[in-house]
């Protein structure tokens, strides 16, 4: 089995938040600390659609996580690459500028739009 944290190239994830958190992966690794907000086994989230609540575990100083839960409002698809070795020219405003993870050649750019839900 090949397991998908093996491959050296991954679709790229930007999370988008409302509350101005920005988190950006192309490691599948990485999405381990976004689940489901209803999942009483805490299992990893297998797909993301508007209306879905996730929570988010975000690292803070102190230590200890603050998890927030948050919306799926849109979903959005762009950097659709054919050849993973042409660069990438233009930057999108809802990008983030820290990148998560292992450091992968991306083959799209996945933007995941999230509205905090109180």
């Amino acid at each position: 089995m090949t397991k998908a944290s093996a491959l050296p190239y991954y679709p790229r994830f930007i999370f988008n938040c409302s509350d101005g958190r920005c988190f950006s992966t192309a490691d599948v690794d990485s999405l381990a600390h976004i689940k489901d907000a209803h999942d009483v086994y805490n299992s990893d989230v297998e797909q993301f659609v508007p209306g879905r609540e996730v929570k988010i575990s975000w690292a803070t100083t102190e230590g200890e996580p603050e998890v927030k839960l948050y919306t799926v409002d849109k979903i959005e698809i762009h950097q659709i690459k054919y050849d993973l070795d042409a660069p990438t020219y233009g930057m999108n405003s809802n990008d983030c500028t820290q990148i998560f993870g292992k450091e992968k050649k991306h083959m799209m750019e996945i933007y995941v739009f999230l509205k905090e839900t109180k």
